[in-house]
């Protein structure tokens, strides 16, 4: 299978001096192939976000390379990186006059240019987007008016519409109920498997990423890093390093974590 993304040797961090800086994670080595869907966990402070956008150019790395495509990100303007990668974020956009149709025509931005002049296989771009995401007949309803897993379905397909071989998200479940982020994780495992897209999801919902994901990275504090299959992970109790904490722990049977209560020599687990 082709590596659409590939990061050697990546240090993240910040540089506080030109003498000095702040590292998170060194010698990172990941790939990330076409048809696969990957999860991004870690706990909080961990540097998810910050290896995120270092990935995507808006930090840069302390060391080492990440290439798209077999390309250096360093070679690459910004135009020819948005047509290798699209970016599903959480932050809000300005929704406030625009249709359903509108937000995903401004995925075809870097084929369009600032005049953001459609044309008609771009229309049809956007309506196969649309389509992929179930969403086509909300198309000339109003954004603010959609439920939050409905604004996702959206932003997916916003992504789609850019045809770009990788889909990098942000929280893609999050302040969604539980049924939605069945349906948009499964929406985006389909997207991988069917369509071919490499995708990368930064979250935080852990048992959703091991039901889906074909693979986890794992980024802990402490520069502490892992990758694999999710199951083995879970099961050679790697996920539980990274993740428990005192006395709450991760039940690695009924993907929750719970807090261990210790009465008379007796061990209790409360749910959290």
């Amino acid at each position: 299978m082709k590596a659409l993304l590939e990061i050697k040797k990546l240090e993240t961090g910040f540089e506080l001096s030109r003498k000095k800086s702040l590292s998170l994670h060194k010698a990172l080595d990941f790939e990330l192939i076409e048809g696969q869907f990957v999860s991004l966990l870690g706990p909080n402070g961990a540097g998810k976000s910050t290896f995120l956008r270092t990935l995507l150019g808006f930090q840069n790395a302390l060391s080492g390379e990440v290439l798209y495509d077999g390309i250096s990100s360093h070679d690459m303007e910004v135009k020819e990186l948005a047509k290798k990668v699209a970016v599903v974020l959480t932050d809000k956009i300005d929704e406030s006059f625009l249709t359903v149709n509108e937000i995903v025509s401004t995925g075809r931005y870097p084929y369009t240019g600032f005049s953001g002049r459609l044309t008609d296989e771009d229309r049809i771009l956007i309506n196969d987007a649309l389509n992929l995401v179930g969403m086509l007949p909300f198309s000339e309803r109003s954004f603010q008016q959609l439920s939050d897993g409905e604004k996702q379905k959206v932003l997916i397909a916003r992504a789609l519409a850019q045809q770009t071989p990788l889909i990098f998200l942000d929280e893609p479940v999050a302040f969604i109920d539980a049924p939605g982020k069945v349906e948009i994780m499964e929406l985006l495992k389909h997207l991988s498997h069917t369509h071919q897209k490499g995708i990368l999801a930064a979250t935080h919902d852990l048992e959703a990423a091991i039901r889906f994901s074909d693979q986890l990275w794992l980024l802990g504090k402490d520069g502490k890093v892992a990758k694999g299959n999710p199951w083995e992970l879970l099961s050679k109790g790697i996920m539980s390093s990274f993740f428990d904490k005192g006395d709450v722990i991760l039940n690695t049977e009924k993907l929750r974590f719970e807090k261990i209560q210790i009465t008379n020599n007796l061990t209790d687990e409360t749910t959290i």
